[in-house]
């Protein structure tokens, strides 16, 4: 068969070479011609893939869309730009792979269903904050073969945007004559990070990857302050709230955002920006964290150097406006938004706070009030989905990413990005370095977790054929359909406990660790308080045992969608479901038990314990609700016999977890990550429900 492409088009070229493996795979034998190299004639048997002609005065087609068809032996794709052609590629790409050839006369046509399918990638230099995660990646971070690897994986997977997130990345990325002193890199290291830089813009770019820089406004490092001739303090990366009142007469914000030679500063390193990366598609920052003042002031700020710089710049891109932690539309829309083009704006909200993994429809914009002073009709919003829940064991329940995917396809929402903030997938530092481990990079552990994301908010309609085949490459033709039952149903776990127990960030929880920065390990004290995700229809613990005490507790129950009962149901549900499967694995692998299949294994019965674990502590802290309402003791003791049972699901949640993997530090919970150190503070709640007191 012959291939006709332009392979002068990185894109395209990248796609194609996708169809000639599964062509190589199936031992099929092909030419290539490329358009534009002689006479081109479109051949009775082969792949032509182009741009639809548009002509004058014709609407073009839809940007990153496709048409592939087949007439006989002659298969077109085609579409309006080189996303879009890229796509098809791919999509006849695994069509040649998995045997679902289009039939004679057959044509689909697919466009995405969000515009911006993006990763926040929270880099490793001047993080929001320090842990093993990012102290582990910096040297992964500089090398441009994780970034060809990780760029890849995203174009393969319909992903269209990647957000770099740093408080501080301008000394790491540019240099100016203007502001020297405050860059403590040599001359040659700059230029090595210049070009380091360049290449992997460039290389994203070929793969239609858009490259996003995001910061967190006014932050500066020691050594930049120092440079500056400011003291270092006014860099401190410590607690946003310090002060440098003995120093400099102000509130550490206040000064910051006061000082007119940091404002000039940031200007020129923005433009510097702008003008040595000619691939970086946008900015993003907010004016919120780290900055005081009034919604005026803060706003000004960003006018006098995001907005200042990129007119300087002469560069029309994408300006991204966070607005997490303040409230200032009317101010957004007067003093920012009115500076842009209504497409190159865009305000951006976390759509599910810090827990993507709880509900698939969160109430947070309607119960926030998010859009307060924001014509919806002319603006565009961007979500930031926030996986800071599952760092450890593998994630992946398609009907979940489908259903949170839908919820956010709104006519003013233009897309998102999804990552954490206090994690990397970088390097697989978490995994030890021997037994079944057959990867190098965290995101190759967690492939799954990406492909959903990324497919889903592309075409959300994709069936289950397509999930069995791409997870056949790790578990195998026999096994996949058992490891995506096993997936699907442990990846439940997380996401029913946090409707349940609830509470806004990161730092403040964390439900698969039962961590906190606040607090430390999460007691059965905490969970008796527990309060339900709020907006969602779920009934809280202490609700439920005051609502038994009703006589109309049935009617009280049904104004619910879920109560504390239907979670605990469905936490052992999945935990025996998870079982079942995870034993049948164990019995039919055989000597195929290793790499990820011997791995994943291990992370479905953590899952069991882990299911388990909480639904005793659920049902544990209802039988302390209904001892503080009517004080009979048996509750009392059916919560210490529960606890105990708790007490031994974690254990064993231990041992999966030691069987392959080593304790970090975590970054926002600011503790070291491992089940088997928390043991006697799992025993503790045992103490604790004893004695319990109204």
């Amino acid at each position: 068969m012959k291939l006709v492409y332009d392979h002068q088009d990185e894109m395209i070229l990248f796609g194609m070479n996708q169809i000639k493996k599964s062509l190589d795979a199936r031992g099929q034998f092909f030419v290539e011609q490329y358009n534009g190299k002689g006479l081109v004639l479109t051949p009775e048997r082969g792949i032509v893939v182009q741009k639809l002609r548009v002509q004058k005065g014709e609407t073009p087609g839809e940007e990153q869309a496709f048409r592939l068809s087949r007439q006989g032996e002659l298969i077109r794709i085609e579409g309006a730009d080189s996303r879009g052609l890229m796509y098809g590629c791919l999509e006849y790409a695994e069509r040649l792979a998995r045997g679902a050839e289009l039939a004679d006369g057959e044509e689909m046509y697919r466009k995405p269903a969000l515009r911006l399918r993006g990763i926040k990638f929270n880099l490793p230099y001047a993080p929001f904050d320090s842990g093993d995660p990012f102290v582990l990646n910096e040297g992964t971070c500089m090398d441009i073969g994780f970034w060809k690897a990780y760029i890849d994986m995203l174009a393969l997977n319909r992903y269209n945007c990647l957000s770099l997130w740093s408080e501080h990345p301008y000394d790491r990325m540019v240099v100016s004559p203007k502001f020297r002193d405050a860059n403590p890199y040599s001359d040659s290291e700059i230029n090595q990070n210049i070009r380091f830089f360049r290449e992997m813009f460039r290389y994203a770019a070929n793969r239609g990857i858009d490259i996003y820089l995001f910061t967190w406004n006014i932050r500066i490092t020691p050594e930049v302050a120092k440079g500056l001739g400011l003291p270092e303090a006014v860099g401190d990366f410590g607690n946003m709230y310090d002060n440098l009142i003995h120093r400099v007469g102000y509130p550490l914000n206040r000064f910051r955002g006061a000082s007119e030679l940091i404002r000039d500063y940031i200007r020129e390193m923005v433009l510097q920006l702008l003008l040595t990366y000619p691939e970086l598609k946008g900015l993003g920052t907010s004016a919120s964290e780290w900055m005081d003042g009034n919604g005026y002031e803060r706003e000004k700020w960003i006018v006098e150097t995001y907005v200042e710089a990129i007119k300087q710049s002469g560069r029309d891109i994408p300006f991204i406006h966070r607005t997490n932690m303040q409230n200032a539309g009317k101010e957004i829309k007067e003093m920012v938004q009115s500076q842009f083009d209504s497409d190159q704006f865009y305000i951006s909200w976390k759509y599910s706070n810090a827990h993507c993994y709880s509900h698939q429809e969160p109430q947070f914009e309607r119960l926030w009030g998010a859009w307060e002073g924001i014509d919806l009709e002319k603006t565009n919003i961007l979500y930031t989905v926030r996986n800071d829940d599952v760092f450890t064991h593998r994630w992946g329940d398609p009907e979940y990413v489908r259903a949170y995917v839908k919820g956010m396809i709104k006519p003013h929402v233009k897309g998102f990005y999804w990552g954490a903030d206090g994690y990397l997938w970088g390097s697989d530092f978490q995994h030890v370095e021997h037994g079944h481990k057959t990867w190098k990079y965290d995101f190759e552990r967690h492939i799954f977790q990406f492909q959903l994301w990324g497919r889903l908010s592309y075409d959300p309609e994709i069936s289950d054929d397509v999930w069995v085949h791409l997870l056949k490459s790790h578990y195998g033709p026999v096994h996949a359909p058992l490891f995506l039952e096993g997936l699907r149903s442990a990846s439940s776990v997380i996401p029913a406990v946090n409707r349940l127990f609830w509470i806004d960030y990161d730092f403040q929880w964390h439900a698969e660790s039962c961590l906190s920065e606040v607090s430390g390990f999460k007691t059965i004290l905490d969970f008796v308080n527990a309060v339900p995700m709020p907006g969602v229809g779920v009934m809280s613990i202490a609700e439920y045992a005051q609502a038994e005490r009703e006589d109309n507790a049935e009617s009280l129950f049904e104004e619910y969608r879920e109560t504390p009962a239907d979670i605990v149901k469905l936490l052992q549900e999945a935990a025996d479901q998870t079982e079942r499967v995870a034993i049948k694995l164990s019995n039919e692998l055989g000597e195929l038990c290793c790499s990820h299949a011997a791995c994943t294994l291990h992370d479905l019965f953590a899952y069991v314990e882990m299911s388990r674990y909480y639904a005793c502590k659920f049902k544990a802290s209802l039988e302390l609700n209904r001892f503080k309402l009517n004080e009979h003791t048996g509750h009392k003791a059916e919560a210490v016999t529960l606890l105990e049972q708790a007490a031994a699901h974690w254990e064993k949640l231990g041992h999966y977890w030691s069987l392959h993997n080593k304790p970090y530090f975590m970054a926002r919970v600011k503790r070291t990550f491992g089940y088997p150190y928390y043991l006697e503070d799992v025993r503790a709640d045992i103490e604790l429900a004893r004695r319990f007191e109204k």
